[in-house]
């Protein structure tokens, strides 16, 4: 008995390596594409990173296929994640293969196209289908009568088989949940480089959802993300290529991800602005076939979202599953791809929505429990659980070689099992309330009167609390210095460009100042960045006769870890005793310093907009911190400070303050 002829929706990557699959199975196949032409050019594709799952896909195809892959692409030797210049993280891969969509898709349609069993009929738009007769509806009078063929749906997260399933089929309900985010990308010209980043690693800089991923010829591929309701969303959308769009994205690239500004000419920020976002959504679905001749594939059947890295690798699994359940020969083939295929897809699915949740939080609860799973889920990947041991699964150099259920599973029943009693404590932390500042929005300081303008200095104005002081100050009426290593800050601002380790540099900064705040992070490593800088700037104070210093500190240094929730004192200290015990030497020295000082111990600093919400202990005041507090409020505390008499000589710790039930604003 012949083969049924076999009609693919779609010709993305998972639609043509399902037709080369069935191919080989010796069946006819037409493949219908709504394009006219099929894009093949980087400008408007995006990076992705092919793991042995999807490698299995196309070695079943032809081994040659992975060959053509690795010539294509770049092996990935791991992952570097970053906040600004500071590495917090790495894990190794070594068995991903870096690319763009477009080039996989490329790879696939050279051997489709050399295979006379399968036909590439584009311009074919699915309009409608007909479950009952079994009948497709294409762009202008083009019908395809099925009949005993089977139709295999890869038309993507927008579906239209998908969704006339859904309205043709009372008990199909899927879940189609946007991301909430849609994501563009700058390239570099061919051989780029930039100091602090390895082309053989991807970065991933924290905060914006900043990417970098190489491609052959040392191009550089930098994916941004527009977060829906973000000041930011509107200018990453734009299609403006303006000199003020273009001075903006350059601004929100130094301020979010600065190691990767050497990679870019201006021209690579005006394509930006004409190249096409993408958006999507996650897709969960009940089942993914009908009566045994029409089965969705892809992200037509569950889509996730990029972090999880697995969009295209779950579908070039599909084809490859698919393929062997049809050739099994069974009469119930899709039934039992389905039965077997649903749990995989399950856990996907809710890792997935977990992390696009994540994205658009703005539970406070949420918040707070979330950390405390992350590092309860790395304990427990240190003493070798599985539950802990999630991101090694899908991202390390055992990457995709483990059903889904079994990679994600545990990492799901873990959550499940804490997220309960972690969002008891976070009750419990926002109930915590010891000593509130102010419940109004911050105004701190009045403006200066006319012709009493005062001078302060920033050290480390260019990004984090220090740019946001700076700022606050400027809208005060100060007049603003501002030093760091590439001489940025905020309009206004009177700009230092040196190392702040030289004391004549700083001296330069402080001239005519009447108060210098120190905001300066530390180095990558074990260093004592914060301490030498800071005593660079004690010896220019003692030159330039300036009196009045505040120091931006952190919970835990000094006799501060007391402060601290209990609940994670013990393992906070010990994770971050490297920067605690630079902070400790920090503080000493200005202690030691015989002039007016100010210490100020933030604790878990955020990216959100000021709320005017403060909680604060001093050395010799009982009790604990522990809400997160976002950089604007601990500029303006800082910049309170100032006048403040009292703080003279004191040690002050700092934490956001949350009423319960109160939701805070979201990610600036």
């Amino acid at each position: 008995m012949a083969n049924p002829d076999i009609h693919i929706i779609g010709a993305g990557p998972v639609g043509l390596a399902a037709a080369l699959l069935l191919a080989a199975q010796d069946r006819r196949v037409t493949i219908h594409e709504a394009r006219d032409a099929i894009s093949l050019t980087d400008a408007n594709s995006y990076p992705i990173g092919v793991n042995p799952r999807g490698q299995e896909t196309l070695r079943r195809i032809d081994s040659r296929l992975v060959e053509e892959l690795r010539a294509q692409g770049e092996l990935v030797e791991g992952f570097k994640i970053r906040a600004g210049r500071r590495m917090l993280a790495s894990m190794r891969s070594g068995t991903i293969i870096g690319t763009t969509r477009a080039r996989l898709t490329g790879i696939l349609l050279a051997a489709a196209q050399q295979d006379r069993r399968i036909t590439l009929s584009t311009g074919h738009r699915l309009e409608a289908i007909d479950l009952a007769s079994r009948t497709l509806q294409f762009t202008g009078t083009t019908t395809v009568e099925v009949g005993n063929g089977l139709v295999i749906a890869c038309d993507g997260v927008w579906s239209k088989t998908r969704q006339t399933m859904a309205e043709q089929l009372a008990d199909f309900v899927p879940e189609v949940s946007d991301w909430g985010v849609q994501f563009r990308v700058l390239f570099s010209a061919p051989g780029a480089m930039a100091p602090g980043l390895d082309p053989n690693w991807h970065h991933i800089f924290t905060g914006k959802g900043i990417y970098t991923a190489t491609l052959p010829d040392g191009v550089w591929c930098v994916a941004v993300t527009a977060i829906k309701g973000d000041p930011a969303e509107a200018l990453l959308l734009s299609t403006e290529p303006t000199e003020d769009h273009i001075n903006a994205l350059h601004r929100h690239l130094q301020q979010h991800a600065p190691l990767v500004l050497p990679l870019l000419t201006r021209d690579a920020y005006v394509d930006f602005f004409g190249r096409v976002p993408f958006g999507g959504a996650v897709v969960r679905c009940p089942r993914v076939s009908h009566d045994e001749w029409l089965v969705l594939l892809g992200d037509a059947a569950h889509s996730v979202i990029p972090p999880t890295g697995e969009g295209v690798n779950s579908g070039l699994e599909d084809a490859m599953l698919l393929a062997d359940a049809l050739a099994s020969g069974s009469p119930m083939s899709l039934r039992e791809y389905d039965e077997g295929r649903i749990p995989d897809l399950k856990a996907l699915g809710e890792y997935a929505c977990h992390l696009k949740d994540n994205i658009a939080n703005e539970d406070p609860v949420r918040s707070v429990s979330n950390v405390g799973l992350r590092v309860l889920s790395a304990v427990a990947g240190l003493v070798g659980q599985k539950s802990g041991e999630l991101e090694s699964r899908l991202f390390g150099p055992d990457a995709g070689r483990m059903p889904y259920r079994d990679a994600i599973g545990p990492w799901i029943q873990f959550r499940d099992r804490w997220t309960p009693p972690l969002r008891r404590i976070a009750t419990g932390v926002m109930r915590c309330v010891n000593k509130p500042i102010s419940a109004e929005p911050q105004t701190l300081v009045a403006p200066q009167r006319e012709g009493a303008r005062r001078r302060i200095s920033v050290i480390g104005g260019s990004s984090g609390t220090g740019k946001e002081l700076a700022e606050l100050a400027l809208k005060r009426g100060f007049d603003v210095t501002c030093l760091s290593r590439r001489g940025a800050g905020p309009i206004g601002a009177r700009l230092v460009s040196g190392d702040a380790h030289d004391p004549e540099i700083v001296r330069q900064a402080l001239k005519d100042a009447t108060a210098a705040f120190v905001t300066v992070s530390g180095g990558s490593d074990d260093s004592r960045d914060r301490t030498a800088i800071t005593q660079a700037v004690l010896k220019a104070a003692g030159q330039t006769g300036l009196r009045r210093i505040i120091v931006q500190s952190s919970l835990g240094a000094g006799s501060s870890a007391r402060m601290l929730p209990p609940g994670i004192r013990h393992l906070a200290t010990r994770m971050l005793a490297p920067a605690l015990a630079d902070h400790t030497t920090q503080e000493q020295v200005v202690q030691e310093s015989g002039l007016d000082w100010t210490i100020v111990r933030p604790v878990g600093l955020t990216n959100k907009w000021a709320t005017g919400m403060v909680r604060e202990l001093r050395d010799d005041e009982s009790g604990w911190l522990g809400w997160p507090i976002p950089r604007a409020d601990v500029a303006g505390h800082m910049l309170r400070c100032l006048d403040d008499k009292s703080t003279i000589q004191e040690c002050i710790a700092i934490s956001g303050r949350c009423v319960l039930g109160q939701h805070l604003p979201s990610h600036r």
